[in-house]
């Protein structure tokens, strides 16, 4: 008994044989599954009479899955005309067979040298997080000649120039960065191309301390496949007008008092109008006040453009004066030197909003600054 699908209806057929000394009858009984009522059918056969063999039906013509679980037995009827003779069964099923009998999909093996290979590839590829900031060309006028270190080498893991263009299996564990894109073989060139691109640029990236497992995957995932940013016209005419008071500042510094120390932004000057955007994005994200911490390189520049000191009393400072030149006497001369100062400032954001920056002042040891900047933070966030 059995269960067998033509075209989208469905029927159920028994079939009993009794093979008697004159002949053999077979008795179908059919069910109709749009009427409610038997049909029973005797017919008679000799025994020289063969039992017709099925015509099979080409698969373009099946409206269902011929693979459903009720075609078994039409289907196994099918595989034994086949086995007598492949003719004997519509083209579309010879080709079926031929593909499917004695071909189960086993998954390919993983030899022990392929397993090796991809760890001495994903060493490597660790030696660049963790190092790869010691390669990275952070001197713009190429004075600085930097050693290349041993970790990076790829020697050092058994590859040779003749494994360049090799494949090299990566696996599937769960990666982060460019490790994690769908693409389980890379040749060994590209895995380096990307590597010396992400690690070795003009931006040194020195992050795999970090004890947090999830904050690290978050950094390396940014380091290793980064997104540029895509700017409007709009947005490219602001940051050239931020970095056009960054640079005419120093400019006019470097002009009026020549000879006077003041640590200047030259070589740096997108730090003011990289701040200024951190504080606007800050400020739509519902940041209310910042404190601020930093040496004396540039600081003059970030009091001046971002902190947004008096351009007045600056130049005032400069020329020896220290008498408040506002008539409120916030800015005070204490006797420091410039570049020591600091202030606050309620700042006004692109975005509309307000958000307060506090410059704390820094002594000439300059790391003693860090902690008042994180005791400052700490009472605004708990007692304010």
């Amino acid at each position: 008994m059995g269960w067998f699908r033509a075209g989208s209806g469905v029927a159920k057929l028994a079939i009993r044989r009794t093979l008697s000394q004159g002949g053999s009858n077979a008795t179908r009984s059919q069910i109709l599954p749009s009427q409610n009522r038997y049909f029973h059918t005797t017919v008679f056969r000799s025994k020289a009479q063969a039992a017709p063999v099925p015509r099979p039906v080409p698969l373009s013509r099946l409206t269902d899955s011929f693979l459903d679980g009720t075609s078994s037995v039409y289907l196994e009827e099918l595989q034994r005309a086949w086995e007598a003779d492949p003719n004997s069964v519509d083209e579309s099923w010879d080709n079926f067979f031929r593909n499917f009998v004695g071909q189960a999909a086993t998954s390919p093996g993983i030899s022990g040298q392929t397993i090796q290979e991809s760890m001495r590839l994903l060493l490597l590829v660790r030696a660049y997080q963790v190092n790869g900031h010691m390669k990275a060309k952070l001197d713009p006028l190429g004075l600085e000649q930097r050693e290349t270190p041993e970790e990076l080498d790829p020697a050092l893991y058994g590859f040779t120039d003749a494994d360049l263009d090799r494949e090299f299996f990566l696996g599937v564990w769960r990666m982060f960065g460019f490790l994690s894109e769908n693409r389980p073989v890379q040749t060994l060139r590209s895995i380096l191309t990307r590597l010396e691109q992400a690690y070795c640029g003009s931006i040194g990236y020195e992050y795999m301390h970090i004890a947090d497992r999830d904050k690290c995957n978050w950094l390396r995932d940014r380091i290793e496949t980064p997104t540029p940013m895509q700017y409007n016209r709009q947005r490219r005419e602001v940051i050239l007008d931020r970095l056009i008071w960054s640079t005419q500042f120093e400019n006019f510094l470097a002009t009026k008092w020549t000879t006077a120390k003041r640590f200047g932004l030259e070589g740096g000057e997108t730090l003011i109008p990289g701040m200024k955007e951190m504080f606007d994005r800050a400020a739509d994200l519902g940041v209310e006040s910042i404190v601020i911490g930093m040496p004396h390189r540039g600081r003059l520049n970030v009091l001046g453009n971002v902190v947004r000191k008096p351009l007045r009393q600056i130049f005032s400072e400069f020329s020896g004066g220290t008498k408040p030149v506002d008539e409120v006497g916030l800015y005070t001369g204490t006797g420091d030197v410039k570049y020591h100062l600091g202030t606050s400032y309620d700042r006004p954001t692109r975005g509309g909003k307000r958000i307060h920056l506090s410059l704390v002042a820094n002594p000439s040891h300059l790391e003693a600054v860090d902690p008042v900047v994180v005791g400052k933070t700490r009472a605004k966030q708990c007692r304010i």
